[in-house]
């Protein structure tokens, strides 16, 4: 499955509390962030000494458990918290996975998910923690 058009929807009934899904693993690249600096506009003087913005993982939060499937259209990102722990620097391998925290009907038959996405180095170390919440189309 080349492209998103390939791809099964990822459906609110495939969404069951405690699903964990494929981590996603990327390099973080001097390009990478260079893209991620100049579309931003966040130009920390760290980043000249080899680290990487620290929203650098969480923008990837919603990809990693995307991997394999399409998004629904009609979906809204309710909320998103991102807690930054470690620094991220320009060479690391981030490991990106998200399980799924809440999954339920709301009183105007709304469907809401809880999405935990967690991102560590390649030794393991934490770098952020990311809490999405969505409403879900189907």
């Amino acid at each position: 499955m080349n492209n998103q058009e390939d791809k099964p929807e990822l459906v609110f009934a495939d969404l069951s509390v405690g699903r964990t899904f494929k981590a996603l693993e990327y390099p973080v690249t001097p390009e990478l962030v260079q893209d991620f600096i100049e579309t931003v506009g966040d130009r920390h003087p760290l980043y000249e000494e080899g680290f990487a913005p620290p929203g650098l993982a969480a923008i990837y939060a919603r990809l990693s458990y995307l991997q394999e499937y399409a998004m629904p259209s009609g979906g809204v990102l309710a909320k998103q918290a991102i807690e930054y722990q470690n620094p991220i620097k320009i060479g690391d391998i981030l490991k990106v996975q998200a399980k799924v925290m809440e999954s339920y009907e709301d009183e105007k038959k709304r469907k809401r998910v809880t999405f935990l996405i967690e991102a560590q180095d390649q030794k393991g170390m934490p770098v952020s923690t990311t809490r999405l919440y969505a409403i879900w189309p189907k």
